[in-house]
């Protein structure tokens, strides 16, 4: 998950929860006579029915969210079995658990081409070549993950 989208989803959490405390706070101020609070608060202006029915609404949203999130989460993987085993090929070559996300590719990617650079062995051209042919596969195995995930 990107950090953009991350933010998104605290931006969102952070607001439902405010709305939940106001909600609360409105219950909890209402004098016994059934007045609105005494505070100046942005949701003294809604009624009651109106804070309910958009209480209501974000937690429908959110509840949606949650089952399409774990409907993804559950679908079968949409590549064939050859596929697959590619996938599981080019996971193994980047030294990765099967099923992780772009960034973790990425930064392994990078991780391991700082590593295994051919420049870095310049002095030995057994080793250099050697390192010439590991960064080939990890280039590959990159791109397959890159276009599988698509990042």
């Amino acid at each position: 998950m990107s950090i953009g989208r991350r933010f998104i989803n605290l931006a969102r959490s952070e607001l439902n929860s405010l709305l939940d405390k106001a909600r609360e706070i409105d219950v909890d101020d209402k004098d016994d006579d059934g007045d609105q609070p005494s505070d100046d608060s942005a949701f003294a202006t809604y009624s009651d029915a109106e804070l309910e029915k958009e209480l209501q609404r974000r937690k429908t949203e959110r509840e949606a969210e949650a089952r399409a999130r774990k409907q993804r989460a559950s679908a079968p993987p949409r590549a064939t079995a050859a596929a697959g085993n590619d996938i599981r090929k080019a996971y193994m070559a980047l030294e990765l658990p099967e099923g992780s996300d772009f960034g973790t590719v990425k930064k392994a990617y990078r991780q391991l081409m700082r590593k295994y650079h051919p420049d870095r062995h310049q002095r030995a051209p057994e080793k250099q070549q050697a390192a010439h042919e590991l960064t080939q596969r990890l280039t590959d195995a990159y791109n397959r993950l890159k276009k599988h995930l698509g990042g």
